[in-house]
């Protein structure tokens, strides 16, 4: 089976790591310092649940190059994920499977809608992983899970069985994804959004306790969204997100939003944010909070 990941970063990065741990033909796709990196010192992984890896797949800068693929991984950030699937265009057929990781809740829809030919799988994960400046990958914590549907079922449980390793990635099938797509993108709206406004870590949280209670507003805030377009999320679910989030998750860890505002380099503020915000509109739900902490970002990324 021929595999393609694009976009290695943490996820991506660790997806790839998966796949070339149990599979021989393994393609990653990276442009220049990235790929030049890949291709010299193979993909590193330093993960406290795979432990010190080093693994040399292809990594090609033109997916084209490797020519029509069973399945395609895709794990860039949202504002790139057109130009991606642009480029993996020519490696599908009516055959492949392409799964888009990403952040969100409009990704799968984006590329149902883009690609003409293959078979798209929706699907989100829970890891805590991002790529260093060799363009190693660290991953920490004691979870790394996937969800994934599709119509077809057949489709969905393929990528289960490439994924799914005991105490390496926990991969299935969810009983209801709208409601999974919509808890992780709550989650994310809240704790992405408010770490890169303060560019803090989870510690950063808890002094001044003004935040804390932002943090609790803008999980309800999207909790309300998520209700007017009929989501059947958990009534509870803004209190147990905010349990999770600041007691039950390491203090010194932070977002990928947070992450790239402190390097200065672009957010998904549109996929989080700005989402939910027009979305809120639509639905005519308030959340003033929500907006407010939009614009600040807005002007702090301009």
């Amino acid at each position: 089976m021929k595999l393609m990941v694009t976009g290695i970063g943490g996820v991506g990065g660790y997806i790839a790591s998966v796949l070339c741990a149990n599979h021989k033909e393994v393609t990653l796709i990276a442009r220049k310092k990235r790929c030049h990196a890949l291709q010299e010192k193979g993909l590193v992984l330093h993960s406290e649940r795979m432990g010190e890896k080093i693994f040399h797949p292809t990594v090609l800068e033109n997916p084209a190059d490797a020519g029509i693929q069973d399945v395609i991984f895709v794990c860039v950030k949202n504002f790139s994920l057109l130009e991606a699937l642009t480029a993996i265009q020519p490696c599908i057929d009516s055959h492949t499977i392409i799964v888009p990781i990403l952040n969100g809740i409009d990704h799968y829809e984006t590329t149902c809608r883009f690609l003409k030919e293959g078979i798209v799988i929706n699907a989100l994960i829970y890891i805590t992983a991002a790529y260093n400046e060799d363009y190693s990958i660290t991953q920490t914590g004691d979870y790394a899970r996937v969800l994934v549907d599709a119509p077809n079922k057949e489709h969905a449980q393929c990528v289960v069985s490439l994924l799914n390793h005991a105490g390496i990635l926990d991969c299935s099938i969810p009983q209801n994804m709208d409601v999974e797509m919509w808890t992780k993108f709550i989650t994310n709206c809240a704790y992405n959004t408010i770490t890169a406004r303060y560019q803090c870590t989870t510690r950063g949280l808890l002094n001044p306790p003004e935040r804390l209670q932002e943090f609790h507003t803008l999980l309800e805030e999207a909790c309300f969204v998520a209700e007017a377009k009929n989501i059947p999320i958990p009534y509870d679910l803004a209190d147990s997100v905010f349990d999770r989030m600041t007691q039950h998750r390491t203090l010194d860890a932070t977002s990928s939003m947070a992450r790239d505002a402190m390097a200065h380099l672009p957010i998904e503020l549109e996929t989080f944010s700005g989402y939910l915000v027009r979305t809120a509109h639509e639905s005519e739900v308030p959340v003033p909070l929500s907006e407010r902490i939009y614009k600040e970002l807005k002007g702090m990324t301009e």
